[in-house]
């Protein structure tokens, strides 16, 4: 491709820039979130450790974008492709579950290249699966003759086991709420949409009672809402009281950059699932709406470019991108102030941690690529 050919592709009428302007914000922020409150961590080996850490990741990230953004989309959907993205997506899911003494904390170790987290790579093929499943046929009847559906969830009920087995809660609740969200778009009947809720909820109430560390999650976050301690701990558990009194601390305005307390360990890990709080702290409610006002921009922007695709598949690719990273987010934020349990999942393009940085910014990438294909479709 020469770079005549190459500036053509990336000119911004090719480009929503609502979309691109939301993005870039969570990335501006998370190098802020990651450098404040990464460089007192105690296990950082200098000041600037995870700060250079992060900037290498995102380099790669955006690397990944742009060649996603290039590509055409279409050429993703391909049934061979599609299935050895899920399988693998499955394959290195299983790994934590099969070699526990091998694998640390869901972490998986590829020799030259470093450590990911399976989930990070499974979320994509998932995606990638559903949304070729989904576009081949309408899904307007689970109960028509076809074996659409229970294809359709093989790849999803595959994925839920494994991390269910982990355990891996708050990414089963995730990519479950992901999954129903491309059935809506899909065409799925209500009825049936609906019809999950109490599937959902009686999955919740038989893991409160036998899964021990969801019982805990679950009764901490209970005992908050009631002002109860949690044991020794105060009401909500020690990281989410630590997190609502740094944010509370921030008041309005915050206390502006650098000044944070909970960085100094008072706020185990506060660079990587708690990082909202740290900017909570530092840029106060106008700051912690920001982020929020990126999510709901970028969401809003993905469902304009799905609804706007030239073909199913296309259109279901973005959605499903944009709800994932739009769920993740809200859900992050949401444990972090202790509106629901906490789920260990971070926050897209602001928690520190490579895989997922990765990850977002390759759907970003595809996002971009519906986007740049449905405009050059409508020019011509």
């Amino acid at each position: 491709m020469t770079l005549r050919r190459l500036r053509l592709n990336l000119h911004a009428d090719d480009l929503d820039l609502w979309f691109v302007g939301a993005v870039l914000t969570l990335l501006a922020l998370g190098t802020m979130a990651v450098f404040g409150a990464g460089s007192f961590h105690p296990s950082a080996p200098g000041m600037h450790h995870y700060l250079f850490r992060h900037l290498e990741r995102m380099a790669l990230g955006v690397l990944a974008c742009l060649a996603l953004a290039l590509v055409d989309h279409v050429q993703l959907r391909r049934g061979w492709l599609v299935y050895a993205a899920m399988a693998l997506g499955v394959a290195f899911t299983a790994q934590p579950v099969l070699m526990r003494d091998v694998v640390i904390d869901r972490w998986v170790a590829i020799p030259g290249l470093g450590q990911f987290q399976p989930i990070e790579l499974a979320k994509l093929g998932l995606v990638l699966f559903l949304a070729y499943r989904l576009s081949r046929s309408p899904l307007d009847s689970p109960l028509s003759g076809r074996p659409l559906l229970i294809t359709v969830l093989a790849g999803p009920v595959a994925l839920m086991v494994l991390l269910v087995l982990q355990p891996n809660f708050g990414n089963v609740v995730v990519l479950s709420l992901v999954s129903i969200l491309m059935f809506a778009v899909a065409g799925m009947a209500w009825r049936w949409l609906l019809a999950l809720v109490p599937l959902g909820v009686g999955a919740v109430v038989v893991g409160y009672l036998v899964v021990s560390k969801l019982h805990t999650r679950i009764d901490h976050w209970l005992g908050g809402w009631r002002g109860l301690p949690a044991g020794d701990e105060p009401p909500f558990g020690y990281q989410v009281h630590q997190s609502l009194m740094g944010m509370g601390a921030g008041g309005w305005r915050g206390l502006g950059p650098g000044a944070s307390h909970n960085k100094f360990a008072f706020l185990p890990e506060a660079h990587t699932d708690f990082a909202v709080s740290h900017l909570g702290e530092e840029l106060g409610l106008v700051g912690t709406l920001i982020v929020l006002t990126s999510l709901v921009v970028l969401v809003w922007r993905a469902m304009i470019i799905a609804r706007r695709a030239t073909n199913p598949f296309g259109r279901l690719l973005a959605a499903g991108l944009g709800g994932m990273i739009f769920i993740y987010g809200v859900a992050n934020i949401a444990m972090v102030i202790g509106v629901i349990p906490v789920m260990g999942v971070p926050l897209p393009f602001i928690s520190y941690g490579g895989s997922a940085l990765v990850t977002n910014l390759a759907a970003v990438g595809l996002v971009l690529n519906v986007d740049r294909q449905s405009r050059s479709r409508r020019r011509a």
